[in-house]
């Protein structure tokens, strides 16, 4: 994987867990565990995605879409 995916991924993580501290939680937990099953991963992609952009950046100036 290439060096600027990887500071990409960990850029989008700090992001998200500035907004969603909830996030951080998450993750630690799907980290802690001995071994995260996909659905797991699912598990959190799907609850990331059912807020809208506005959820985490509420201040945002750009106009609804």
């Amino acid at each position: 994987m290439p060096p600027q995916a990887i500071q990409l991924g960990l850029f989008v993580i700090e992001e998200a867990i500035k907004q969603e501290p909830a996030i951080a939680d998450a993750i630690r937990g799907l980290l802690n565990k001995n071994d995260p099953t996909p659905a797991d991963w699912q598990a959190l992609r799907d609850r990331v995605a059912a807020k809208s952009y506005r959820d985490y950046v509420p201040t945002t100036a750009l106009p609804p879409a």
